[in-house]
């Protein structure tokens, strides 16, 4: 290779890099660094031969032709190097100190009076010596013109092809063992840990890497490249492989970069026949558009990575090759996971980057996201919903489906739970903790649809009774870019009427305009006291608002609603506090002591109320989401709750029939350390548990139900419940009814908690209710219940109080 390095540069080469018994070689190049490319690059050199090497005008350069624009520097008149010798040439002795703690051998650019300088070598290139942190060539050259050594790494094919990988800022490339020598990216690892001065002469020398253009015929079978753990055994190697696309997956990030990733599968008949190694593997694309197509086969060099679970062939240095197109797809693994969490991540591992189906009929038990995406498990299984009620409870049988893009749904099935669904197979990928499968076509798919259950009824109120409803309104933003982030929804007019007007038709309908309304995810006050105007009519009064502003980042926040009728609102105050925990979160209206930041981004409302004369206190939540992961962001909610625990303890201590109600999100499960910290020693019930099990979900996660809200209640206001339900409109149905006025499903992604509570004293518990609500109608047939919440669509958008509110605001 190194002859054939010489000849494209237009050198003359010497045999082995040597001079006498002297070699040189490069074993380790620093170019991308955290800081200032010009301050911090150094590259070391190592003398493995056996006799002194003079370096007078030995020359680093990155220029391949003489007389370039790129850089080339020399060592000066007196330098040598010793055997076993290593020398460092930093662009500054100052900023390679600063990181290192010690002096390079030489510096490019002068800092430092005691270090050697090197020379400029204009005749050989005009510009700086500095590396191109996407790609780049490095070149050491003799003092007559000869090729020691040479590599090129990153997008830079110029002398090794494929390249030697690219490293992450603060990472370097070293030659591992240092005295191997094969001229191909097979000497060189990615070091996290920079390692200037010491070079690594443990291990064996690697296989050279054959390029593009040299046979290589034999290569390995995935499944010796994947291995029989949930880590690669070739981890962080530059592997070859071939294989079979059998799938594709375009994925958009909330910052609207789309992501690739290919899915290969060995040639049938290639595989290495183990079952306990998958015959496939992602590769992950970045950016770049596929141009290989499904039934291609494939050729891929690249290196092996984790991501977050997932094996895969990373983009940076991937190379691939098409060699065939058109041969048939390996057959897919019918799937039997088993419901045991700890089984089904052991049962899936031999099976990731496969393709894998269903043996026939798949039942939907999380409907279609707007993310593209459902929930199915086998139709053998028995128990649905699959009910969660803490972390460890088994969901192993659930497979989220996604589809082979989630920037485009295309013809993907808009599914509710409890349907059917034929002809799902497609390769298996590891994704946010989950094992799922990639749904490639959509025209095989054949749905059989369930009829939509009866509308429900809420019960109706005695005399001297109350009823409190929880309603998370699922991003209920305004028009106005108050951040300017992508993340923050940007409705237009027309999609905020519908928003409303469907809110409003379930507050009315299915909840009978209850006494008070807890709210999440609201963006402001406007937008609440327009819903109550949109709800004048059905209700026959106008709620009251009770809002107050919060720190979240994204600008939802909570809020009350309350019938004036019956309730007077004496005060409220959002009541936050402070952790050491790293919450991340900046709140202008705290000062925390040192070491300590805000808990909450939604602080609780604590809301004084009179009803009836008797006095209520109300804490309205929206707890920490599991965004960010699931066991990671656990103690900050665990942290909320036990400061609930204090501001009810405190309300207890000075009353014991104190009327209390602790009701939100609380982005956990029923039995979480968060929620049994607020139940578990008597002081608040969650009036929710009274409701059978199966009906006992407020929302649906990747397919598993939960509940997820509460309305936790003092003892005082235990003893006066008479009766708990779940509305179930939002969860087991897909997104897009979001935007069909015609059905009250799916206004949010929430279901909707009511309870009923006397106002006399004393009255003892019920036995738990199971859910004997009468129906109105179905919705085929909705009648005309439903019929006024379309007008009140058509009055807003045409100029009604949301739009006004838009203009006024802008």
């Amino acid at each position: 290779m190194k002859w054939l390095l010489a000849f494209l540069l237009g050198l003359v080469l010497l045999p082995g890099g040597q001079t006498g018994d002297g070699r040189l070689l490069l074993t380790e190049i620093y170019y991308a660094t955290p800081g200032e490319d010009t301050q911090q690059e150094w590259v070391e050199i190592d003398n493995v031969g056996t006799a002194v090497f003079p370096l007078a005008n030995v020359t680093l350069t990155d220029e391949e032709q003489a007389g370039g624009p790129e850089g080339a520097v020399q060592f000066p008149s007196h330098a040598v190097i010793a055997p076993g010798e290593v020398v460092i040439v930093a662009q500054t002795a100052v900023g390679f100190r600063a990181l290192f703690g010690f002096d390079p051998g030489y510096e490019m650019v002068d800092s430092d009076t005691a270090v050697p300088d090197m020379l400029p070598h204009p005749a050989r290139a005009t510009g700086p010596l500095v590396l191109n942190n996407d790609g780049d060539e490095l070149i050491l050259l003799a003092a007559d013109g000869q090729l020691l050594d040479a590599v090129s790494y990153g997008d830079s094919t110029a002398l090794l092809n494929p390249p030697i990988p690219g490293v992450f800022p603060g990472q370097s490339i070293a030659r591992i063992p240092a005295r191997c020598d094969t001229n191909t990216a097979a000497d060189w690892q990615p070091q996290t840990i920079p390692t200037p001065g010491q070079i690594h002469t443990d291990g064996v020398c690697a296989e050279a890497i054959p390029s593009p253009t040299q046979a290589a015929d034999t290569l390995p079978p995935i499944g010796a490249i994947q291995g029989s753990g949930s880590v690669s055994p070739r981890f962080n190697e530059v592997v070859t492989l071939r294989g079979v696309l059998t799938g594709i997956y375009e994925d958009r990030n909330t910052a609207g970069v789309t992501y690739y990733t290919l899915f290969v599968q060995d040639v049938p008949g290639q595989e290495d026949g183990d079952p306990a190694t998958s015959d496939g593997i992602a590769v992950f694309l970045g950016q770049e558009r596929p141009s290989a197509q499904i039934g291609d086969q494939v050729r891929i060099s690249g290196r092996v990575m984790e991501f977050f679970g997932l094996t895969e062939i990373d983009d940076d240095g991937l190379r691939i090759t098409v060699e065939a197109s058109g041969l048939p797809l390996p057959e897919p693994v019918v799937m039997a996971p088993p419901a045991d969490n700890g089984a089904q991540a052991a049962y899936f591992e031999p099976l990731e980057g496969m393709r894998g189906a269903f043996a026939g009929e798949a039942r939907v038990v999380g409907a279609t996201f707007s993310g593209c995406s459902f929930a199915a498990v086998d139709s053998t299984v028995i128990d649905r919903p699959v009910v969660r009620q803490q972390f460890t409870d088994p969901i192993g049988q659930i497979v989220p489906i996604l589809h082979t893009s989630d920037v485009d749904c295309g013809h993907f099935p808009h599914v509710k739970s409890g349907d059917q669904v034929a002809g799902l197979a497609g390769p298996l990928i590891y994704h946010f903790d989950q094992f799922k499968l990639v749904q490639q076509e959509t025209g095989s798919l054949v749905v059989t649809a369930v009829t939509y259950p009866p509308l429900p009824s809420p019960p109706s109120l005695a005399e001297n009774q109350i009823s409190i409803a929880l309603y998370n309104m699922e991003n209920h933003f305004d028009a106005h870019d108050d951040t300017g982030s992508a993340e923050e929804p940007k409705p237009t007019p027309a999609e905020i009427a519908r928003k409303e007007a469907k809110i409003a038709g379930q507050i009315s309908q299915f909840l009978a305009c209850p006494t008070l309304v807890g709210v999440q995810e609201v963006e402001n006050e406007a937008l609440l006291l327009s819903l109550a105007q949109a709800l004048a009519a059905p209700c026959g009064f106008v709620y009251d608002v009770t809002h107050r502003e919060s720190a979240d980042i994204r600008g939802i926040d909570v809020a009350l609603l309350s019938d004036p009728r019956q309730v007077t609102v004496q005060n409220a105050t959002l009541r936050q506090t402070c952790t050491p925990l790293d919450t991340g979160i900046v709140d202008k209206t705290t000062a925390c002591p040192a070491g300590q930041q805000p808990l909450f981004s939604r602080p609780p409302l604590a809301v004084e109320i009179m009803v009836g004369g008797r006095p209520f206190t109300i804490f309205i939540n929206h707890f920490k989401s599991k965004r960010g992961g699931e066991v990671e962001t656990a103690p900050q909610r665990l942290a909320q709750a036990h400061f609930l625990n204090e501001q009810v303890t405190a309300l207890l201590a000075a009353d014991t029939q104190a009327r209390v109600v602790v009701m939100g999100d609380f982005n956990d499960y029923e039995l979480s350390p968060a929620l049994l910290a607020m139940t578990g020693d008597g002081r608040l019930t969650n009036a929710l548990s009274t409701i059978p099990l199966p009906e006992r979900y407020s929302f649906v996660f990747s397919g598993a139900a939960q509940l997820i809200d509460g309305i936790l209640l003092s003892p005082a206001l235990a003893a006066n419940l008479t009766h708990a339900t779940i509305q179930h409109l939002n969860a087991d149905y897909p997104d897009v009814l979001a935007a069909d006025t015609a059905v009250p499903y799916q206004a949010t992604d929430h279901d909707l908690p009511l309870i009923i509570l006397n106002l006399e004293e004393g009255v003892s518990m019920p036995t738990p209710l199971a859910d004997d609500s009468t129906t109105v109608s179905a919705l085929e047939a909705p009648g005309n219940s439903w019929s006024w919440v379309i007008g009140v669509v058509l009055a807003v958008a045409a100029g009604g109080t949301a739009v006004w509110f838009i203009r006024r605001r802008a």
